[in-house]
C-alpha cells in the first residue's frame, strides 16, 4: 500500500505519533471516564427503575469501556515509542501507527453511540410508562466525540501521507474508511447481543433466581420467556407476571398485544446461539478488524483475509439476528458487513491489500 515517503512527510508522521501517544494516554481516556460516568447515572437513576431492559447496559458499558481505556492508554505508549522508526521511514512502523490510530476512532464511535441511547433519547413516551425525559441542559454531543474526532485525523494523516497518486490515495480512502465503520457497527451489534444474552428477566425482582436456576442462568432461561415480548415489559409487570398468563404488553411499533411472556414448559429458543454469536463472536471480530489493518497496509495476507472472514461471519450472524429476533439494527449490519466482504473481492481495492501473484 505504502509508497516513498518525503522527508517532510516522515517528520509530519513522527510528529503525529508523538502527538498522537500523548492525546491516546492523557486525554481520550478521561473522555470515556466521563462519558461512562454521566452515561450510566442515567442508566441507573432514570431508566432503569421502569424498564429492567437496562439493566445490563451497566456491567456491559463499564467493561467495555474499561478495556478501551486501556487499549488506548496502551496504544499511546507505543505510539510514543515507536515514533521515532516512523520517523526512519521503516514501512513496519508505519504501518503500526495506521492501526494504532484506528483505536481511536473506533473506541469514540462505539463509546459515543451509548451516549445517543442512554442520555439523549427520550423515552417517556414510551413504550414502558414512567421514564423520565433526559436531563434538561444535556449536550447531544458526549465528551468521547473528540476521541473519534482526533483519531480519524492521526488515521488519515498515516494513510495518505507519501507519494502515491491522488487517484490512489482517493481510492484508498474507501476501504479504510468503511473498514473502520464496520469496525464499529459491528462492535455496538455485539453490545445489543451481549445485552439480550446476560438479560435476566427477573433479576430485579424481589426474589430473583440463582444461575443454578434455569430461570437465572444465561443459557437456559429464554426457554421459558417468550424473548421478543421480553425487550418492552415494564418492571412493574415482571414483578407479578404469572406462567401462561396474557399479559397486555406494548411491542416497540407503540400497540397494545397481548403476549404469553412465561411459559410452563420450557422449549429450545435458537435467541440463545444467536445472541451469543451475535454478541461475542462480533467483539471479537470488530477487534480483529482493527488488528488487520497494519497487515493490510504491509500487503499481508493475514489481514486481507481476516477481513474477509471476519466480514463473512458478521454479515451471516447479523441476518440470522434479523430473522430470529426481527432486528433491523442486525440487518443493516449485516448488510454493510456484506458490503465489506465484496468490497475487498474487488480488483481495484484488492490490490492495495495483497501482492499480485505471478506464476
Amino acid at each position: 500500500m505504502f509508497n516513498e515517503t518525503t522527508k517532510t512527510q516522515r517528520i509530519i508522521m513522527a510528529v503525529t505519533a508523538v502527538i498522537a501517544g500523548i492525546f491516546m494516554m492523557y486525554f481520550a481516556p478521561t473522555q470515556g471516564m466521563q462519558t461512562l460516568k454521566i452515561a450510566l447515572e442515567n442508566v441507573m437513576e432514570r431508566l432503569i427503575p421502569f424498564d429492567p431492559d437496562f439493566y445490563p447496559a451497566v456491567p456491559i458499558l463499564g467493561a467495555t469501556y474499561s478495556i478501551w481505556m486501556v487499549v488506548l492508554w496502551l496504544a499511546g505508549a507505543f505510539s510514543l515509542v515507536i515514533a521515532w522508526n516512523v520517523y526512519k521511514g521503516e514501512e513496519w512502523a508505519r504501518g503500526t501507527m495506521l492501526g494504532f490510530a484506528a483505536i481511536p476512532s473506533v473506541a469514540g464511535m462505539t463509546m459515543l453511540i451509548p451516549w445517543m441511547v442512554l442520555v439523549v433519547a427520550d423515552y417517556s413516551q414510551g413504550p414502558v410508562p414512567g421514564i423520565m425525559p433526559p436531563p434538561e441542559g444535556i449536550s447531544t454531543m458526549p465528551p468521547v466525540l473528540w476521541t473519534m474526532v482526533f483519531g480519524l485525523i492521526f488515521y488519515y494523516i498515516f494513510l495518505l501521507a507519501d507519494q502515491d497518486t491522488i487517484k490512489n490515495k482517493i481510492l484508498k480512502l474507501i476501504p479504510y474508511t468503511f473498514l473502520g465503520v464496520v469496525a464499529g457497527m459491528v462492535f455496538m451489534n455485539g453490545q445489543h447481543g451481549v445485552r439480550y444474552f446476560i438479560f435476566i428477566p427477573e433479576l430485579l425482582t424481589n426474589n430473583p433466581p440463582s444461575s443454578f436456576n434455569p430461570l437465572g442462568n444465561f443459557f437456559t432461561n429464554l426457554d421459558h420467556y417468550n424473548a421478543l415480548a421480553l425487550a418492552t415489559v415494564s418492571q412493574v409487570q415482571m414483578d407479578s407476571i404469572k406462567v401462561d398468563a396474557m399479559v397486555n404488553i406494548v411491542n416497540k411499533a407503540h400497540e397494545i398485544v397481548p403476549e404469553v411472556v412465561k411459559y410452563s414448559k420450557h422449549s429450545y429458543d435458537p435467541n440463545t446461539l444467536t445472541l451469543l454469536l451475535g454478541g461475542f463472536m462480533n467483539y471479537a471480530s470488530s477487534y480483529l478488524m482493527i488488528i488487520a489493518i497494519p497487515f493490510l497496509a504491509m500487503k499481508k495476507k493475514f489481514g486481507y483475509y481476516t477481513v474477509l472472514a471476519t466480514a463473512l461471519a458478521t454479515a451471516l450472524i447479523g441476518f440470522d439476528g434479523y430473522l430470529v429476533r426481527e432486528s433491523f439494527e442486525w440487518a443493516v449490519g449485516g448488510l454493510m458487513s456484506l458490503a465489506l466482504f465484496g468490497m475487498f473481492l474487488l480488483p481495484v481495492f484488492k490490490n492495495f491489500f495483497i501482492e499480485k501473484e505471478t506464476v
